[in-house]
């Protein structure tokens, strides 16, 4: 059975945002160190990774079945 366009298309944008959100968490443990201050920038900008991760589960919930649970 083939996806609809709509969910394909939004399928490949929760995988891109998935990666882009590790690789935000992985320069943010890279750069920042414990006892200093937050990275501007950085986090708001992983904050909102996360929330048009959350936009596209809302809108596609055929999505939240299809991901394995990972912490983003």
């Amino acid at each position: 059975m083939h996806d609809d366009p709509e969910l394909a298309q939004a399928r490949n944008f929760l995988n891109e945002r998935r990666q882009h959100a590790h690789m935000l968490m992985r320069r943010r443990e890279s750069t920042q160190s414990p006892s200093g201050p937050p990275i501007p920038g950085l986090d708001a900008e992983l904050a909102a990774v996360r929330r048009q991760i959350e936009q596209l589960y809302t809108r596609f919930p055929a999505l939240r079945a299809d991901a394995a649970p990972r912490p983003i």
